[in-house]
């Protein structure tokens, strides 16, 4: 594991964007979505735009932390280890699937 994914490790910090992020995944989940209406959905419930106005500050919030702390990433790896972290997520809160069972 490289240095800095052990250091994000160390100070969790992803811990504050899964919360996000398991918080969004409950309104796909109770608006009935699947994971292609994400791509793109009919409409926005406000507690969906108010969290999503959250994530994507504390993913660059990531990693201007991580490179404050003097280590050289380039974004899309940050994503990468980001999107890996969250895939959890995608597990314990699964949508409908496209034919409609969940």
């Amino acid at each position: 594991m490289k240095a800095w994914k052990k250091f994000a490790d160390s100070l969790e910090l992803t811990k504050d964007l899964e919360e996000i992020y398991f918080e969004m995944r409950k309104i796909f989940q109770r608006e009935g979505w699947t994971q292609e209406e994400l791509y793109s959905p009919r409409y926005f419930p406000r507690d969906l735009l108010k969290l999503h106005s959250k994530f994507d500050p504390k993913v660059s919030e990531i990693i201007q932390t991580i490179r404050d702390y003097g280590f050289d990433v380039d974004k899309s790896e940050v994503n990468k280890y980001i999107i890996n972290k969250l895939s959890h997520i995608d597990d314990i809160t699964p949508l409908k699937d496209s034919d409609g069972d969940n």
